[in-house]
């Protein structure tokens, strides 16, 4: 699982190096000002938030590996290309 582990147990660290910052709004999750936008649903969100969100919701281990999945950002060969990897 590139880019997103599990720490521990309840502990969910993403890999939002290729998120984007945006105006400040409202976290989707805490309502507390946001500059991070999420890099895969592009809405305010704090990296923490999400991560918590995950842990706290994660029924399982395999919940829990899903939802890191989902959560973190794939890079396609359009966006590769053009943040210059090949």
């Amino acid at each position: 699982m590139p880019n997103a582990t599990s720490a521990m147990p309840g502990r969910v660290l993403l890999d939002w190096s290729h998120g984007l910052i945006g105006p400040l709004a409202p976290c989707v999750l805490c309502g507390k000002p946001a500059l991070c936008r999420s890099p895969v649903k592009d809405v305010p969100c704090h990296k923490g938030c999400a991560e918590a969100w995950i842990a706290t919701h994660a029924r399982d281990a395999t919940e829990l590996d899903r939802l890191i999945r989902a959560y973190t950002p794939r890079l396609t060969l359009k966006r590769q290309h053009r943040e210059g990897s090949s």
